[in-house]
Formats: structure tokens, sequence, C-alpha cells
């Protein structure tokens, strides 16, 4: 017995070698473990008769499921940050650009940019309530498995990076609007004579928090992952 989840997709392998008997089930959401026992059990009873010959169920606590997409959490709505904490300095939003990881434009809810209009309208229609002043920014990323990021202002220069696709129109025939989007990693903005020239965060599968020398230098030097501000 096997149960995984990558972007947008849930798994569940199970299999009763004495009766040579196996199910493979997909879903399309994330992180769904116990809603893919109950259908496995399910079909297992009605094929079967009676019984749990996998021992999937869901009462069961020795079935586990494993994330195979370590970036991603439980699928949700847009978190906001509080409209008061707004940073100190200028607005960052703006295009960076990356040696590594090209370029893109990070958008504020002010923002008016032919670039920013398609992201905003995406997220405005994600989200039911959302303020002007909402310090938030928002991306379109050109991730394998993510789509959209949103930084989350936190405090002082950091924001928390939020990374996952935004589906403004639903999917397949649930035309709901939702959002995959979960923690990724921080983000911090670098401030020169009160203007941000760019901001670097670590990738979210590298923790140095158990190293026994902890990186020293800027955030440029210390970042895995820098972005220089050009406009």
């Amino acid at each position: 017995m096997h149960g995984g989840s990558a972007s947008g997709v849930s798994t569940l392998i199970a299999a009763a070698l004495e009766d040579g008997v196996g199910i493979v089930a997909l879903t399309n959401v994330d992180n769904q473990p116990t809603f893919l026992q109950t259908i496995v059990l399910a079909l297992a009873q009605k094929a079967l008769g009676a019984g749990d010959p996998f021992n999937i169920s869901p009462a069961n606590n020795s079935v586990t499921s494993r994330s195979i997409s370590p970036r991603h959490a439980s699928p949700g709505v847009i978190a906001r940050a509080d409209d008061t904490g707004a940073p100190s300095y200028p607005d960052p939003s703006g295009t960076y650009c990356s040696a590594g990881y090209g370029t893109i434009v990070l958008c504020s809810l002010r923002s008016t940019s032919t670039a920013c209009e398609g992201v905003l309208n995406d997220v405005r229609a994600a989200i039911d309530v959302i303020s002007p002043n909402l310090p938030d920014l928002f991306t379109y990323w050109g991730g394998v498995w993510d789509k959209h990021l949103q930084f989350v202002y936190t405090n002082g220069s950091s924001y928390a990076v939020l990374s996952g696709e935004i589906y403004p129109q639903g999917y397949g025939k649930n035309s709901t609007p939702f959002t995959t989007l979960g923690p990724y990693t921080t983000a911090k903005f670098v401030v020169e004579n009160g203007e941000v020239v760019g901001f670097g965060f670590d990738d979210a599968l590298d923790d140095d928090s158990d190293l026994p020398v902890k990186p020293v230098g800027s955030v440029k030097e210390t970042s895995l992952v820098w972005f220089d501000r050009k406009g």
C-alpha cells in the first residue's frame, strides 16, 4: 500500500497479494488520502463482496501518506496579511531578474501595468474580499509544478512565499475559483538608500537550521536564489 501527492494530484496504490487484486486510485486534488482510502475500500467491497483485503480502513492507523512534492501544503484560499502591517520602505513591486531563474514581475494590488493585469485578475477572482491596501505581492512563476507565487508580508523586509497555482475559473466541471497555493519558503528583500535593490530566498528543500556553521554574509551572499531589481 502506498500513498502520495504531487501538484494537484493524490494517488493511492493498494494490493491484496493473497487475493491477487490491486487498485490504483488517482484524483485531481492534493493531499486527500482519507477520501482515497474510502473510495478504494468501497471498490474492494463491491468487487470482492465484503471485508477489507487491503487493510486500508480509514480508521486504521497503519495507513500513511507520503508527500512526493515537499514544496506543497494542503490546498486552500490565499493567505492574507494584516492590512496594518505594510512595509515602511517604497513599494517593492516591479521587475526582477535572476541569472538562473530568469525575469519575473512582482505585482502589488495597486499595480496597473499590462504585465500585472493577468495575474491580478486571477488573484481577484480567487479571493472573495480583498483590500487594495494588502501589502502582498503576486507573480506568475515558470516552475514545473508551480505557476503562481504569492509573497505574504510578515515583518521588516521579509515575506512568506506561497507557491502553487490559481484557478480563476475552477477546473473541469467545477467552476468555483480555487488555489493550490501553499508554504514554500521565506524571501528577504534588501533595501539600500530607501530603495529596494533585490531579494533572495532559499529553496524550500534546503534547510540549514541543523548546519554546524551558519552562513555568514549579506542576503545576496547567503541566499541560494537572488533576484536583482531592474525596474
